[in-house]
């Protein structure tokens, strides 16, 4: 190749280096910043979760690049190039590597080379899907993940996310084979979805609890152990899970679903709307996605003017001493439902005698875990919840 032709290649790969380098130095930056306060803290917040190990190699190969480069010309760009690189393999390496200590301290376990492997959130759907009695059909359906052993299983009851406003009980569908893999009876739950039409403030928890004791009455026939039963719930399914398992059987929801009500022994949750308010007033707003705009749909107006729509939504209201031990995720750069509200929550569930566990995920957003499995965060959530029923006395037994 001509010189003068390599002079410009080589050129041109410094500066595509460069670029590479300034934007994970960029989102290293961001991910120190609060993300209900900037777009530039709240796309920083997504990505480590999910791409750190990838964006740690990329910096590091980069420096390789950059040191080999150093005493060629231009020596500006070369320098401009070393020293970039070595900020952002600095960032990015502390930043994953918080996230990795963060996991390991809390009982979990991370493989670095899975991580890298990352793949989709689907995996071929559940192995049964139940159709309840309900004027939505999609709202009255249950999906049903089977364990392969042929023996009595722990249960697991599953609420999804989505802001009330959107989601489905199939969008974290590898994790719900991961658990029936390992031996858990899974049953994911669907519910009304509000529209601009009709709020569901008091239909999502309706729905929720009369597939939670369709649920309590059959487990059994799928070999379910219904004295092991624990509930799941991402975000808006969180606020679900926890408002389902802390009250047990209120008399409106009763009287609309007769039959023993489902009694859930734990409750795992990630990242939970339990303040409809804090996230009201403090959400990022994401275009389309609005706190704002998903609480008051939710709601059926401004929260301000329904005080006890918010009452009978908050979680703080079902707080008592006998609610089941619970294990709540709480990403600490969550822009959506804000990091603090969880926290605060966690503190007076421990004040009414509530048992709680809360793992703290640095450098994390809103669905740290659901961007794509083997994931960094999507390894988080399953090992820790595996480790917290294992210790709750959950798990399935070991196969002789």
């Amino acid at each position: 190749m001509h010189r003068g032709n390599q002079s410009w290649l080589r050129l041109l790969l410094q500066l595509i280096g460069l670029l590479l380098v300034s934007g994970i130095a960029y989102l290293s930056v961001g991910a120190f910043l609060d993300p209900s306060q900037s777009t530039h803290a709240m796309l920083s917040s997504v990505v480590w979760a999910t791409f750190g190990p990838h964006l740690v190699l990329l910096a590091a190969f980069v420096f390789v690049a950059g040191v080999v480069a150093c005493r060629k010309k231009p020596a500006w760009l070369s320098g401009a190039l070393l020293a970039v690189s070595v900020a952002a393999l600095a960032g990015s390496s502390y930043i994953t590597v918080s996230i990795i200590t963060a996991v390991e301290r809390a009982g979990g376990t991370i493989n670095m080379l899975a991580s890298l492997h990352l793949q989709s959130m689907q995996a071929g759907g559940p192995d049964e899907w139940v159709q309840l009695p309900g004027q939505d059909q999609e709202a009255a359906r249950i999906a049903i993940y089977r364990p392969a052993q042929d023996t009595l299983a722990p249960v697991l009851v599953y609420i999804h996310g989505g802001g009330f406003k959107a989601g489905s009980i199939t969008e974290t569908d590898r994790d719900l084979r991961w658990f029936a893999d390992r031996g858990w009876l899974v049953f994911s739950l669907g519910y009304r979805l509000w529209t601009e039409q009709q709020a569901t403030w008091q239909l999502a928890p309706q729905d929720v609890y009369c597939a939670s004791v369709w649920v309590q009455a059959n487990a059994s026939r799928y070999g379910g152990d219904t004295t092991a039963v624990a509930v799941l719930g991402d975000s808006a399914g969180g606020n679900l899970a926890l408002n389902l398992a802390y009250q047990g059987a209120p008399g409106e929801l009763a009287a609309a679903c007769p039959g023993p009500a489902l009694q859930a022994a734990a409750v795992v949750v990630q990242y939970p709307a339990v303040d409809p308010l804090a996230i009201y007033q403090h959400g990022y707003p994401v275009p389309g996605f609005e706190p704002t705009m998903l609480v008051a749909g939710y709601l059926g107006g401004d929260p301000y003017q329904y005080p006890q729509r918010v009452a009978a939504v908050s979680s703080y209201s079902y707080l008592h001493a006998e609610a089941p031990a619970t294990l709540i995720f709480a990403p600490e750069k969550d822009g959506l439902v804000p990091s603090w509200s969880v926290y605060r929550f966690a503190d007076y569930a421990r004040l009414a005698g509530v048992e709680v566990e809360l793992v703290r995920i640095p450098f994390a957003s809103h669905i740290y875990n659901q961007m794509a499995a083997n994931s960094l965060g999507n390894q988080a959530r399953l090992s820790i919840t595996k480790r917290f029923l294992q210790q709750q006395g959950l798990a399935p037994l070991p196969a002789e």
